[in-house]
Parts: C-alpha cells; structure tokens; sequence
C-alpha cells in the first residue's frame, strides 16, 4: 500500500498532455498539466509543482510512474528521469533510493471512468499503430480483477461495442470512432483515485509498457551480401 501521509512525485507522460503532481493524503500540493513536448513538460512541470507544494526535494518519499501503455517518447522519457533520479538518490543516500509505484494509464482511465459515473461493461482505450488500438475492458467494479486484466492490442474494426472512452496518445493521426467519448472524470479534479487498492503495484525500476514491439516487412529479394556489393 501506499504511504498516503507522504508527498510523492506523480508523472505521465503516456498522453499527449504531460501530467505532473505532488500528491499527498489524496489530494494534489501541486499540478501541471502541460501541452509541451514531454522533454520540456516533465522537468518543467517538477519544478513548478515543487514550488506549489513549497517543498524541497528532499521531502518526496517517492515516485508515481504511469507505465503506458500510450506514447512511446513520453514513457521513456519519464522511466529515463527517475532512473536518473535514483542514481543521485544512492549517491546521496548510501545506496538507499526512492521507491517507484505504477500503474497503467489504461487502468488509471478506467478508475477515473468509475469515478465519474460509468457503469460497466465499458471499454477504455488508446492508440497503438495506425490501424490498432491498445484496450482494457471493463466488466464490472471488482478493482482486483480489472488489475489482474491486461490490455490488449486489436484491430479497429474489432473494438467492442458498448461504452467507449478514448485516451489520446498521439496527436491527430489516429481518429477514434464516432461513438467514443473522453473520460466523464479528470484526474485533476479526482486525486482520490491513486488512492485505491490494487491500482499501483511497487517496481524497482520504472518500465515503460509500450504493448506489442512494431513489425517491420522485410523487402523480399534483397541480401545483406546485395547491399554490400551494390556498395562498392
């Protein structure tokens, strides 16, 4: 479980918004919600949380990961910064770091979802590649079993039908049906959500959940021993 009396730093960078907080006892000492690119919205966005909240660096017990899966940059980004925080966390701290809590950002849109009025079954997604989507259905309110559910990765004529709420990863050149709709809930105005059971689980290191590696057609024909003598 969480230490809620603590100040954690939340990041997700998953979406096409950078989200930054201080979260304590489930509420936010501070926030961002940036449209910057990731780089620029995540240390940007620390800063000024920090000053929000007035506090200094060394009062975070730890870090809030959203682990994707959604835009591959932007969680790599986030993994990348607190790795790198970990490292100074040892060196300060005679090895001793910061523990790191994720979760899912589809699992964190299904519990927003909940806490603004959907009623299951309903669908929650997000883009993966043109023509796919990354999902998480949800079939009732039991927490523990849509933890134990992992996304899937399907083709866009396969979404399921039914309540669908999408969450943008990338912008503009993936178009969700007609039928789908944002989240009924914000997490700037919902903080109380990180607070439920079985949403974030301790890892040692922040990973990023990107789904399915990209397949890449290889042209038919062609030989490393072509390339080499074409070149010459």
């Amino acid at each position: 479980m969480l230490d809620l009396k603590s100040s954690w730093l939340f990041l997700d960078a998953s979406g096409v918004k950078v989200r930054v907080g201080i979260w304590q006892n489930s509420r936010w000492l501070g926030w961002r919600e940036s449209d910057a690119a990731a780089l620029e919205g995540l240390f940007t966005g620390v800063s000024e949380v920090l000053t929000e909240a007035g506090l200094s660096w060394e009062k975070l017990v730890g870090y809030l990961y959203v682990e994707g899966p959604g835009s591959v940059l932007g969680l790599r980004l986030a993994a990348i910064a607190i790795r790198a925080w970990q490292v100074d966390d040892a060196a300060r701290n005679s090895g001793k770091i910061r523990p790191v809590w994720a979760c899912g950002s589809l699992h964190l849109a299904a519990a927003l979802a909940l806490a603004g009025g959907a009623q299951p079954p309903f669908t929650v997604f997000t883009d993966a590649r043109q023509g796919l989507w990354q999902i998480l259905e949800v079939k009732s309110r039991n927490l523990a079993a849509l933890a134990a559910t992992p996304p899937r990765e399907i083709n866009e004529a396969d979404l399921p039908s039914g309540a669908l709420f999408h969450i943008p990863a990338r912008k503009a050149w993936h178009h969700p049906p007609e039928k789908a709709c944002p989240l009924p809930a914000s997490l700037r105005e919902h903080p109380d959500v990180l607070a439920l059971p079985h949403l974030f689980h301790p890892e040692e290191t922040p990973t990023p959940r990107t789904g399915r590696a990209q397949e890449y057609k290889k042209w038919p024909g062609i030989t490393a021993q072509d390339v080499s003598q074409k070149s010459k």
